[in-house]
C-alpha cells in the first residue's frame, strides 16, 4: 500500500470576499448544498467554508488530473459518523480516485491567524492488495 499526502492553506478572507462580491453564485459553485447548511450563515461561515476549500485543494493535489478536473462540489467535506469530517467523492472525482486506486481518505482541518489548512491522507491500493472495510 502507497499513502498520498495532499496540504493546502486557503486565506479566510479571500472566501469572505467571494461570499461578499459573488453571493449564493459562489457557494454553489464550489460547495454542495449539504456543505453550505452545514456550514451556516453566520460569523464562521466564511472560516468553515475556507477549511472546506482547503480540503478540496487538498484533494486535488492527491489526484493525478491529467487533462481532467473534476467541478469542486464532486468533493465533498461532510460530517462522519465520528463527528470528525470526511471527505465523499461523487461522480467524475469518485470515478478518476477509483480508476487510480485512491480509497479511504482522511482530512484534518484547522484555521489560525486568518488563513484555513487543510491536510488529507489517502491510501492507493496495489493491484494485488485486498481492499480494507
Amino acid at each position: 500500500m502507497k499513502v498520498l499526502v495532499g496540504m493546502d492553506i486557503q486565506p479566510i478572507h479571500e472566501v469572505e470576499a467571494s461570499l461578499t462580491n459573488f453571493g449564493a453564485r459562489y457557494g454553489r459553485l464550489i460547495y454542495t448544498a449539504h456543505e453550505l447548511r452545514d456550514c451556516g450563515a453566520n460569523a464562521r461561515s466564511a472560516t468553515k467554508l475556507a477549511e472546506r476549500f482547503a480540503a478540496k485543494e487538498a484533494v486535488l493535489k492527491i489526484l493525478d488530473l491529467g487533462d481532467t478536473v473534476p467541478p469542486w462540489r464532486f468533493i465533498e467535506v461532510k460530517e462522519g459518523s465520528s463527528g470528525g469530517p470526511e471527505i465523499a467523492l461523487h461522480s467524475s472525482a469518485a470515478d478518476l480516485a477509483q480508476r487510480q486506486g485512491i480509497q479511504n481518505f482522511t482530512v484534518s482541518l484547522s484555521h489560525a491567524g486568518g488563513v484555513a489548512t487543510a491536510a488529507v491522507v489517502a491510501e492507493v491500493m496495489s493491484e494485488t492488495e485486498e481492499p480494507r472495510s
